[in-house]
């Protein structure tokens, strides 16, 4: 990979990673009610899961989902039911600390998030039919994942300390019910969007 490619795909994985979707959505919601040291297992969990997508892209995994309708239809629906699953348990909780709702994400939790979650799959699909097809595959495959998990982390960081910042202002009255259910309608409005798209 030249170095306009490596810039290209840094921007393209900066972009991909730092617009609003549910991974940012879940960081900032765990960072606001239980604390930046709350996310760090997503933080970590998003980049391993999206890698090892990369890389089953890179095997073919892209290819077979695009030959094999229903498995992407699948994979589809149980991302989307799993994002409005996450979306009204973050819309519920009413509390700093409350653990008994939305609780964060474990690593492995987040990592397998990341095969139901369809904008994922989308960034893994253009990733691999943009950057993966040329000569010393294994180098290229290990580059792109490193360039991904890299600004995938960065991403989160930046969302999670957001949320972090507003956790002492959402003590106050209802403040944080309301910062909650606006995080959940945005959950779940990502969700329909993705079942209408």
């Amino acid at each position: 990979m030249n170095g306009e490619q490596l810039i290209a795909l840094t921007v393209f994985a900066l972009a991909g990673s730092f617009t609003p979707g549910p991974n940012n959505t879940i960081a900032t919601a765990t960072g606001a009610n239980h604390g930046l040291r709350a996310t760090l297992p997503h933080i970590f969990g998003v980049p391993f899961g999206f890698s090892t997508m990369l890389a089953a892209g890179a095997l073919g995994a892209a290819a077979l989902i695009a030959a094999h309708p229903a498995l992407a239809t699948a994979i589809r629906w149980i991302g989307i039911a799993y994002l409005l699953l996450i979306a009204w348990s973050i819309a519920r909780t009413a509390a700093i600390g409350d653990r008994t709702l939305a609780r964060p994400l474990t690593f492995w939790q987040s990592a397998a998030f990341q095969y139901a979650n369809p904008k994922a799959w989308m960034l893994a699909a253009a990733t691999a039919g943009t950057y993966m097809a040329a000569d010393d595959a294994f180098v290229r495959v290990v580059l792109i994942c490193t360039v991904f998990s890299a600004a995938c982390a960065a991403s989160l960081v930046v969302w999670a300390a957001a949320g972090a910042a507003l956790k002492d202002w959402l003590k106050c009255g209802t403040r944080l019910r309301a910062f909650n259910a606006v995080m959940g309608t945005l959950l779940a409005a990502t969700a329909v969007w993705m079942a209408l798209e």
